[in-house]
């Protein structure tokens, strides 16, 4: 049994298949548009959002939860870093401590920390 030869469409371009269904319009006149382009507007930058990695740890605390705040840029400094750390311990109502630049929060609170960071401008990505 010897198969049968494939019949090829042309890619040439050669003879339109179908006739332009644009030809047969009448486009009539167009009122002349500006003569000279306009400057396009320029783009202010975009306001870069800090993503911090939120995890949850429990390893060598007795069971105890703490979430870890972590991947700050270089312009935090430990001032910086102690002052979040004071307003979110007084928002929250719990513990926490800064430790090689990172915050550390007791208590399984994700779910409220996460909102007052976004209030700070902070975007936050969970870990778990």
């Amino acid at each position: 049994m010897a198969r049968e030869k494939k019949q090829r469409i042309s890619t040439d371009g050669g003879g339109a298949a179908w006739p332009n269904p644009f030809a047969t319009l009448n486009l009539g006149s167009f009122p002349e548009g500006a003569s000279a382009p306009q400057q396009p507007h320029p783009k202010e930058p975009k306001k870069r959002i800090e993503r911090l990695l939120l995890r949850r740890e429990t390893a060598h605390r007795g069971g105890k939860t703490v979430l870890v705040l972590e991947r700050f840029s270089p312009q935090w400094d430990p001032a910086k870093l102690d002052q979040l750390l004071q307003e979110l311990k007084s928002t929250l109502g719990c513990g926490g401590k800064v430790v090689e630049g990172k915050i550390q929060i007791q208590g399984e609170l994700a779910d409220r920390l996460i909102p007052l960071l976004q209030a700070q401008g902070l975007g936050v990505k969970r870990g778990w």
